[in-house]
């Protein structure tokens, strides 16, 4: 649910940049692109997200563990 969640809010935040990015411009909004864009800008984001929390988790010895190296 939590990427669910991510993916929604990333497409919202995706067409409102892309339409304070052609208003700024002064260019038609191309809504599709502007969402497809941060979809992939925002899985690329939750991919390297996990990865990386993944990587640095502490490591925790279990009591099997502690017990073999006594």
């Amino acid at each position: 649910m939590r990427y669910v969640t991510t993916f929604f809010w990333t497409g919202i935040l995706g067409a409102l940049i892309g339409y304070i990015g052609g208003a700024l411009s002064n260019v038609s909004v191309n809504y599709e692109q502007a969402m497809v864009a941060a979809l992939v800008a925002g899985s690329l984001g939750t991919i390297l997200t996990y990865f990386i929390s993944k990587n640095n988790a502490p490591q925790v010895k279990t009591s099997d563990e502690s017990e073999a190296e006594a």
